[in-house]
């Protein structure tokens, strides 16, 4: 096998330290501002390092008897240089061939282990460096899209079909290597002879709203380092920690924003059509997994079209599944050569897999938590109707918590806060707790709520107390998602105003519009989405009518 060797690519500074998480960029209405001054700077600064195909090695690998290994590098998806490395026996056929995509911040070398326990009982194992990873080119854990990954795993296949000709092929893909394993099987259909999964990124036990503000970050900033390397809570054994930490091919800062929200597209292509997983299916999954949720491994085995499946759980293991301690790693390694062993030929016995299951309804990680979350950040501009004298500019926030499982008709708790700033023919400040309410909310995150509370606020220096009460409902509508709110006020102390709002009040609002950006699904029925939204705005302060519109930027997130 012939090695190529290409000239480096001319490397580039780090991104600068950036947002740490989508979250922290909703607290207040002057924070949008912030976002979108920081990432105007983090566009600015340079991408992550690409050092460029880092092959061939300056010596041979040293492998166990009886095994040949060989390195080559063969062109992407898009063209870029890519780096494999093949573990063979030596003294006879293989029977079969495994190919082994690891998952983020990771290389194919530390696969090697395994490859050689599978050589031994009789296989050809390849495995590639993913882009950005290891000894492949590409900027440093900074991956554009799902389809890249996919047309990689292409090329890949077409030469080890070449190399393998007519052997049954297996695949084997580790965290995010499992998402893009899982989702090559799902759109591509490629024949393969089995599928193992081990701690697949298919779900996770995160707020949904996260999905939609790692979105709006990646979109403003692609290179911001928003993505947590997965080295702390991978595993239970500190040499292998210390490991990760010195190995000079694992990428040590954060990962690019662009990288997450190819990991939360690709987990939403792979629950879009999970009966299309009709391969046999190994999935193997750590209970005490932090980095992805073993939730998602049970939901997809059930979900899966294949009609031979299998679920291992592993109690109290976390993500690095196969380097668990205490002979764990080595147990789920036998599962795997007995479980392909099973499946390479048509006479072989069924798998005597070694570890027990875990009961399929205990509670698990990333379990569906009956919950919704929506952030707003608006500004406002406000002219008076008809005789009135006034106009006025505000910055708003808006948070509104769900609780309860969404179905088709899901009743459940419904609340939040409305803040409020600005000048009105004079200041104004409003703070509203909705403290009860109650929502109806479906599937598809269509959302019907009353809610009411306390609030303080003054127009016009004159403050007051008043109870709240609020009609909402939204609804996605293919690339949008439609608002509506309808809110009366009753105060409580301070000035009255001169009449009465619509005859009901003291005062009135009502607000229409429209949020540009489809809902996606992710996993366990949760859906998510963010984007810019303008709305029409009435307000009837006593009598007093102002008309206005509203720009602002809704994230929103549920199950």
């Amino acid at each position: 096998m012939n090695s190529t060797n290409l000239p480096p690519a001319r490397p580039t500074n780090p991104v600068a330290r950036a947002l740490h998480s989508a979250a922290a960029a909703v607290a207040a209405p002057g924070l949008l501002v912030l976002v979108l001054v920081l990432s105007a700077a983090l566009a600015a600064c340079a991408g992550p390092p690409n050092p460029g195909l880092r092959a061939p090695r300056a010596e041979p690998v040293a492998v166990a008897a009886g095994v040949d290994w060989a390195e080559t590098s063969f062109a992407g998806a898009d063209g870029l240089p890519l780096y494999a490395q093949s573990w063979r026996p030596s003294a006879s056929e293989p029977r079969g061939v495994l190919v082994i995509h690891h998952g983020l911040v990771d290389h194919s070398a530390r696969y090697q282990a395994l490859a050689e326990r599978f050589v031994a009982a009789g296989y050809a194992v390849w495995a590639l460096d993913m882009r950005g990873h290891g000894r492949s080119a590409g900027a440093r854990v900074a991956i554009d899209s799902a389809d890249d990954l996919l047309g990689d795993l292409d090329a890949l296949f077409a030469l080890v079909r070449a190399s393998e000709p007519g052997l049954p092929m297996f695949l084997y893909g580790h965290s995010v290597g499992g998402l893009v394993s899982a989702l090559y099987a799902i759109e591509h259909q490629p024949a393969l002879a089995g599928l193992v999964l081990v701690a697949p990124a298919i779900a996770f036990d995160a707020p949904p709203i996260q999905a939609a503000g790692l979105g709006v970050v990646a979109a403003l900033s692609p290179d911001a380092a928003v993505l947590e390397t997965p080295h702390r809570d991978f595993t239970h054994d500190p040499e292998l920690l210390a490991e990760i930490a010195q190995d000079p091919l694992i990428w040590q800062p954060s990962g690019a924003a662009r990288t997450a929200r190819t990991v939360l597209d690709g987990a939403a292509r792979v629950w879009a059509t999970p009966e299309r997983l009709r391969v046999p299916l190994l999935v193997v999954h750590g209970t005490g997994d932090a980095r992805t949720a073993p939730a998602g491994s049970r939901e997809l085995v059930a979900r899966a079209g294949s009609t031979d499946k299998t679920l291992r759980l592993h109690q109290g293991v976390l993500h690095d599944v196969l380097r668990a301690p205490d002979g764990v790693g080595d147990s789920v390694a036998g599962d795997l050569v007995a479980w392909i062993d099973a499946h390479a030929s048509d006479d072989a016995p069924a798998a005597a897999l070694n570890t027990p299951t875990i009961s399929d309804d205990r509670p698990l990680s990333g379990d569906r938590r009956g919950e919704a979350l929506s952030v707003e950040l608006d500004l406002r501009g406000e002219l008076a109707r008809g005789d009135g004298d006034g106009r006025g500019l505000s910055g708003g926030l808006r948070v509104r918590v769900g609780r309860g499982r969404a179905t088709a008709l899901g009743l459940g708790y419904f609340g939040g806060l409305d803040v409020r700033g600005g000048y009105l023919g004079g200041g104004i400040y409003e703070l509203d707790a909705h403290l009860v309410g109650l929502a109806a909310r479906s599937r598809a995150g269509a959302v019907l709520a009353v809610t009411g509370g306390v609030g303080i606020g003054g127009v016009r220096g004159a403050g007051a107390t008043q109870v709240p009460v609020e009609i909402m409902a939204e609804l996605p509508a293919g690339p949008v998602r439609l608002l509506a709110r309808a809110g009366l006020g009753w105060r409580l102390s301070g000035a009255e105003f001169a009449g009465d709002a619509a005859g009901l009040a003291d005062q009135a609002s009502a607000l229409i519009g429209v949020r540009l950006g489809r809902d996606t699904g992710y996993w366990a029925d949760l859906s998510a989405g963010a984007g810019p939204y303008l709305a029409a705005t009435y307000r009837d302060l006593g009598g007093a009518e102002y008309v206005g519109l509203a720009l602002g930027l809704d994230l929103w997130g549920g199950n």
